[in-house]
């Protein structure tokens, strides 16, 4: 793996995880519904549970404090890699890589959740040489 990860722009590309296959733009979707629903929903039943039912996980990260100086926390930033297998519109078939998802929660934007796929391939993609088609006709004959 050469561990330059591109980002993935194109929204109609096909990521496929194990037996699952998704449109980027679909996979973004349920990665996003996901962050809110842990993130958002589940926090207030843990934060029930310890007698805070009126605070959010997300305010537990708005700032450190380190000896007497405070730390304020604008954004948390996640980073997951798996394993996949990319199909580019361009054509290029199945690509064996990784797939980074950078995950920002922020909390002082209106848009509070942010994502970011990112792919790096196992091997390199050569580009085709414009010989090579004349080295396949020397071998064949």
């Amino acid at each position: 793996m050469n561990n330059k990860f591109i980002t993935l722009d194109c929204d109609d590309d096909v990521v496929l995880l194990e037996k699952d296959t998704f449109k980027v733009s679909r996979l973004k979707e349920l990665v996003r519904e996901q962050i809110y629903s842990k993130w958002e929903r589940h926090s207030a039943s843990y934060l029930y549970s310890i007698q805070n039912a009126n605070t959010q996980i997300s305010e537990f990260f708005k700032q450190l404090s380190v000896s007497q100086e405070t730390i304020n926390i604008d954004e948390i930033k996640l980073n997951l890699i798996i394993d996949c297998q990319l199909l580019k519109i361009s054509g290029q078939g199945w690509q064996k890589g990784k797939l980074k998802i950078k995950i920002y929660i922020s909390n002082v934007t209106t848009d509070k959740y942010k994502l970011c796929f990112e792919f790096c391939p196992d091997e390199s993609a050569k580009p085709e040489s414009p010989l090579d088609d004349i080295r396949k006709m020397i071998q064949v004959t």
